[in-house]
């Protein structure tokens, strides 16, 4: 594969010698190349083997080869290609400040977040509470990725409003993005992620077995206004 020239020689050799010893963790310069590559838009796919040689838990590898979430609607092409790539960045990045925590979470990331509800605000008017969410999550992706105009320093700015504090919409997203994460691992396992190795007792999370399915999108969507 011609993708895997994005990966350089020495990071799969650790990466290989840190597989064949229990005791030993990424170090602090693999985690940063894994980072680098990661900036570089290489498909997650390759960036969840890597994960897997280097006996991440089953579930990071599951969160990062599964699927972007969206919500069920025919405004799904809204979402900008910038956007579809700072989700994928953006889960590496949890995915492995929880690995140096020693920590499996529960959360996707406010840029999943926003990416999941843009067609929803295209589609119908949302609850005051989800309205306000989507209004903080992009805030959030927005300065964190340097989408802003020049000379705004907010996202508030643009559309006039209140700033949003995080704790008044904690409840929400909490809610929508434990979802979000739960998905995306349930459908990366359908596919396979996880099964084609084994994985010490230490670095694994136990979770129900799931049939293996084939041809699994890159994308799937369900409905924000379901029950």
């Amino acid at each position: 594969m011609d993708q895997l020239s994005f990966i350089p020689e020495e990071l799969v050799r650790t990466l290989q010698q840190d597989a064949g010893n229990e005791d030993t963790r990424c170090s602090s310069s693999t985690l940063e190349m894994l980072r680098l590559l990661a900036s570089l838009d290489v498909p997650r796919e390759l960036l969840a083997c890597m994960l897997e040689m280097a006996e991440f838990s089953i579930h990071h590898v599951r969160y990062l080869a599964g699927p972007l979430v969206l919500h069920r609607s025919l405004w799904g092409d809204v979402i900008p290609k910038w956007l579809k790539t700072a989700c994928v960045q953006d889960r590496f990045d949890l995915i492995l400040s929880e690995y140096e925590q020693d920590q499996v979470g529960d959360y996707a990331t406010p840029t999943e977040v926003l990416a999941y509800m843009m067609p929803a605000s295209f589609e119908a008017p949302m609850h005051r509470d989800y309205s306000d969410l989507y209004i903080w999550a992009g805030n959030e992706v927005m300065r964190k990725h340097n989408k802003l105009p020049e000379g705004a320093d907010t996202f508030y700015e643009l559309i006039g409003g209140h700033v949003i504090e995080f704790k008044t919409v904690k409840t929400e997203f909490h809610h929508l993005s434990r979802s979000i994460r739960q998905s995306v691992v349930k459908h990366a396992a359908q596919q396979g992620w996880g099964k084609r190795r084994g994985y010490s007792k230490t670095r694994s999370v136990q979770r129900d077995s799931l049939p293996i399915t084939k041809d699994v999108p890159d994308s799937f969507q369900h409905s924000l206004f379901d029950d």
